[in-house]
């Protein structure tokens, strides 16, 4: 499969928008958004082996290679973070959706992959669980939306 920059594009800004929508439902200080971006940036580098390697892996290069390190919505304004991470997230759709079956098969795990490292990173203020029930229906909400 040759990959193009497009689709690197397209997966790189589903990659971010997977870390907003999953932030938005984060009740995270400074410091936990903080680690939920550095997770969205480690996460990002779990390419496994398989059909969409090639892919991942140059999607993973370009976002390590991009000048930003994390969103560019104000991680306050969780309204504008949620809409802005679904908007990015559906814009790769048709992207994932021409790809063969088995790679789009292993991004859309990546994509998620990504999402719970983002929602594992910190606790919620005042929070005791890793993962909150707000970030885990955030994380169904993509799985639904990437169909995986």
């Amino acid at each position: 499969m040759s990959v193009t920059t497009d689709q690197v594009d397209k997966l790189a800004d589903a990659a971010m928008g997977c870390t907003e929508y999953v932030m938005a439902y984060s009740r995270a200080g400074t410091w936990g958004m903080i680690k939920e971006v550095f997770a969205m940036r480690s996460a990002a580098g779990d390419v496994s082996h398989g059909p969409g390697h090639e892919l991942i892996s140059a999607t993973r290069k370009h976002l390590s290679d991009r000048s930003d390190s994390g969103p560019t919505i104000d991680a306050e304004d969780k309204d504008a973070l949620r809409a802005d991470g679904q908007r990015l997230v559906e814009s790769a759709l048709p992207t994932v959706a021409q790809l063969p079956p088995d790679v789009a098969e292993q991004v859309r795990a990546w994509l998620i992959g990504i999402a719970e490292k983002v929602a594992g990173a910190s606790k919620d203020k005042g929070g005791s669980e890793k993962v909150s029930d707000a970030e885990a229906a955030a994380i169904e909400d993509l799985r639904r939306l990437l169909h995986a």
